[in-house]
């Protein structure tokens, strides 16, 4: 899906698909949630038009990929008045970055996750997604950098999720990023 906007191309969306029960029956309904995520805010003058094509967007809780600052803090009351849902997204650490102390950054990084999220007004129990762009097979490092993170979040009074790739790794034996966490 491409969706243009003044010029501006958004190429990259999310899809989240919620089983929800009918509450007359036993019968169980899915609906279809389209949503988007850049890592650089889109812009006030945009949402109205993004809100036609899209429920939810992702909301970075710390630098995005790749950037050295977040141009979504301070746009959540903006966001939710125009109708938007959220998918809560944190950056998590590259391989390299993990070489030593990985528990300890893991720690550290889900307690800043959690206090992201309060400072910027999400409720508690709000499921943070630690975004892991490198693929395959998790090292060591990054199941303990995952693992502590994932236990910081929990008791920070969220819900740890993680946002990685569910396409097989060509260069690493075909394993499923999100498989391999899950396992």
């Amino acid at each position: 899906m491409r969706v243009e906007l003044r010029g501006t191309a958004f190429s990259t969306f999310t899809l989240l698909i919620l089983a929800v029960s009918i509450i007359s029956g036993q019968q169980l309904a899915q609906r279809a949630y389209l949503g988007f995520d850049r890592n650089l805010y889109p812009g006030d003058d945009k949402l109205a038009t993004l809100r036609e094509h899209f429920s939810y967007t992702g909301y970075w809780l710390s630098n995005p990929p790749g950037e050295r600052s977040n141009s979504w803090t301070g746009k959540r009351r903006l966001l939710d008045a125009a109708g938007f849902g959220f998918l809560l997204l944190f950056n998590g650490r590259s391989s390299d970055a993990l070489r030593r102390r990985a528990g300890e950054l893991g720690a550290a990084d889900g307690a800043a996750a959690t206090g992201a999220a309060r400072q910027q007004g999400f409720p508690g129990n709000a499921v943070i997604f630690l975004d892991m762009e490198e693929g395959g097979r998790m090292s060591a490092e990054q199941r303990a950098y995952i693992h502590a993170w994932v236990d910081a979040v929990n008791n920070g009074h969220y819900r740890a999720g993680i946002y990685c790739s569910g396409i097989p790794a060509r260069d690493d034996e075909n394993v499923i990023t999100a498989v391999d966490i899950h396992d």
